[in-house]
């Protein structure tokens, strides 16, 4: 059967080519329409320095080689910061990736993780802890910026409570982003299981994703 899809292949892939070649274009412009680009900024909300690595996923060597230097996308991001925006260009049929992070100075506390992109995908990667257990996700940078306000997404590492102005509005989900909440004072309005979530240092009038734990507010990130 295999050996029959790939003398089949080879028909189709000539009528494509002769196809693309009568559309007048060059194999440059063929060449950027098959390509795309993702932003990805990286969030190291763990304890200790990180390094972020990500890789082209090779369905044969799986996560082989994903933690070479070669593949290093941040070096030594301090712990409960940002790192700077990563270009990452690709392939539009190679848009599998791997993406890893580490302990920059011992280099043990590797964890791994595989996802796919979207075209021009715009991206936040986040690693984070919770039971002494390290995880990384992956999720769209979404403005909501709102005049005059203060707008939040929380990013939480377990189900906590959260409260506006004295009122429980609903409770996180384990490794899952909320929508956006609309914040009037940037002081002791909002609440993660009662720890205050102070705002103060945000600008008001944008949007922001916060990635908080049972103590309140440990990274925060302009969307």
């Amino acid at each position: 059967m295999n050996i029959n899809n790939k003398k089949m292949g080879i028909p189709l892939m000539l009528s494509f080519s002769i196809a693309l070649g009568g559309c007048g274009e060059s194999s440059d412009e063929l060449d950027e329409k098959l390509t795309s680009n993702a932003k990805v900024s990286f969030i190291n909300s763990l304890n200790y320095m990180a390094d972020f690595h990500f890789q082209k996923r090779n369905i044969s060597t799986g996560y082989g080689g994903l933690f070479d230097s070669d593949e290093l996308a941040v070096s030594e991001l301090p712990a409960y910061e940002i790192g700077d925006i990563y270009n990452y260009s690709y392939k539009l049929i190679n848009n599998m990736i791997n993406i890893g992070v580490k302990n920059s100075v011992t280099a043990s506390n590797k964890t791994r993780m595989t996802t796919t992109l979207d075209d021009n995908d715009n991206l936040w990667v986040i690693a984070w802890e919770a039971s002494n257990e390290q995880f990384l996700s992956v999720i769209d940078k979404r403005k909501g910026n709102n005049a005059n306000k203060f707008n939040v997404r929380l990013f939480a590492n377990g189900n906590y409570n959260v409260y506006l102005s004295e009122q429980q509005i609903f409770t996180t989900e384990k490794g899952k982003v909320t929508d956006y909440i609309t914040v009037d004072n940037c002081n002791n309005e909002l609440k993660i299981d009662e720890q205050n979530i102070d705002l103060c240092m945000a600008n008001i009038g944008f949007s922001y994703l916060l990635v908080v734990d049972n103590t309140g507010k440990l990274v925060m990130a302009e969307e």
